[in-house]
């Protein structure tokens, strides 16, 4: 049976699987299964998994999955890209869902895993401060293929600016608040289009005034989503950063998305972006209306400036986000743990399967709940 490493998540094609474990080379992407922890098959993948990889909010969330795994002497690791444990500070931005996310609670859901795999240096140090676990891997996104290689970098006066927003939940009222009266403003001087990935209709009025307004639906399949952006061939991707003690431990994977679609990236001028590099791949601004109408002023008419930012983000994606350092961590997790045999895959299934179907049924009970609200 050919080795493989199981990696547990809440949607297998999202952001953070296709961003993490899709761009692996080909012949590792054959040893990675990235599966839901609804997945009917989970017990059969976790006997056999060299060791299985725990993602994010699954820590708490995912039930008895790691307890299952340890009990049945499966080898773990947990995956993060945010410092889930000052979110949970913040309840007022990011709701109550990080609320056992402090350090005790997580330093004591650890014990046992052989590492952690961080998204960032700085998540890193942070899990090393607060000795949260004495083995810790960076693993950083890797870049998505550029779905948009023919750019045309003049926009002429006829032709409108297209300005995208593609981000989470807790950036869109400031992009309400920022980005959309900027946007108006230039467009009284020059054809405006906002693309919008996820932003209710009500809270942005009617296409008015020479501005278009372009709703595109959220679409958590990453790579579906992107596409999708691709298409509308977008020049700016606005991405205005709310304060919170989580950004310096976040990662510049805004990079990748405009890059891919072939934008180039308007950022809050704030962590991580403020350290990106000199010059940055990316132009900054602060936090107040008149400097994202200057920005956008400026994006709209210097075709130089957008070219040049262009080449710089993608020559960040090719240096910090090419895969490599990935593929090291996989190999490496690959040779140190050896694929059970038949008779220790047969143990696990009796000792993990029982904690896992009450678990398992609970989970696929609730995303049927959430699909059924969707349609409605």
């Amino acid at each position: 049976m050919t080795p493989y490493l199981l990696v547990v998540t809440k949607r297998r094609d999202d952001v953070f699987g296709a961003l993490f474990f899709e761009g692996l080379p080909a012949e590792l992407r054959r040893q990675i299964r990235v599966r839901e922890f609804g997945h009917d098959g989970l017990v059969a993948d976790l006997a056999g998994a060299s060791a299985v990889v725990v993602m994010r909010h699954g820590l708490f969330s995912f039930g008895a999955l790691s307890a299952a795994a340890g009990r049945a002497g499966i080898p773990r690791y947990y995956f993060l890209d945010d410092n889930l444990l000052l979110l949970h500070h913040e309840p007022e931005v990011y709701g109550p869902y990080w609320a056992a996310y402090t350090d005790e609670n997580v330093r004591r859901a650890l014990r046992g895993f052989e590492g952690v795999l961080l998204a960032s240096n700085s998540l890193v140090e942070y899990f090393a401060e607060h000795q949260l676990h004495d083995r810790l891997i960076e693993y950083p996104p890797i870049a998505w293929p550029v779905l948009r290689p023919s750019v045309d970098w003049t926009i002429g006066p006829d032709r409108p600016c297209r300005i995208a927003f593609f981000g989470g939940e807790h950036r869109r009222a400031l992009f309400v608040d920022l980005v959309l009266p900027a946007a108006r403003r230039l467009a009284s001087d020059r054809p405006i289009e906002l693309v919008l990935v996820g932003i209710d209709r009500g809270a942005i009025p009617a296409s008015s005034n020479g501005m278009r307004i372009v709703h595109l639906r959220y679409d958590v399949r990453y790579g579906a989503a992107l596409d999708a952006l691709a298409r509308h061939d977008v020049d700016v991707l606005a991405h205005p950063t709310p304060p919170s003690r989580n950004n310096p431990y976040r990662n510049a994977n805004v990079l990748i998305n405009a890059r891919s679609i072939g934008a180039v990236a308007l950022l809050s001028r704030m962590p991580p972006y403020d350290t990106l590099g000199d010059p940055p791949p990316a132009l900054l601004v602060d936090n107040n209306v008149g400097s994202w109408t200057a920005a956008l002023r400026q994006l709209s008419s210097d075709a130089a400036l957008r070219r040049d930012l262009y080449a710089r983000a993608d020559a960040y994606c090719r240096r910090e986000f090419n895969g490599a350092v990935n593929a090291d961590v996989m190999r490496r997790l690959l040779r140190t743990h050896a694929s059970p045999g038949p008779a220790d895959r047969a143990a696990r299934v009796a000792l993990a399967g029982p904690w896992l179907a009450r678990d398992r049924a609970i989970f696929q009970a609730k995303a049927l709940v959430r699909r059924c609200l969707a349609r409605n």
